[in-house]
């Protein structure tokens, strides 16, 4: 497989497995600083930060 395939694929799967509580949290208030530390989710502050951008966007 390609490494853009296995890449989208792993993307796809941290999304499935920790986007929608993650954009829960969102929407209770929590920074991603929080989510981090409290959580303990194994996504990095990056991975994080992209899903509190997509979350932002959807909410305009």
């Amino acid at each position: 497989m390609s490494s853009v395939f296995n890449e989208a694929l792993g993307n796809f799967v941290k999304n499935f497995a920790y986007g929608d509580a993650v954009r829960h949290l969102l929407s209770r208030g929590y920074t991603i600083e929080r989510i981090k530390s409290e959580y303990h989710y194994p996504l990095s502050i990056e991975e994080l930060k992209k899903i509190e951008m997509e979350y932002r966007k959807a909410q305009v």
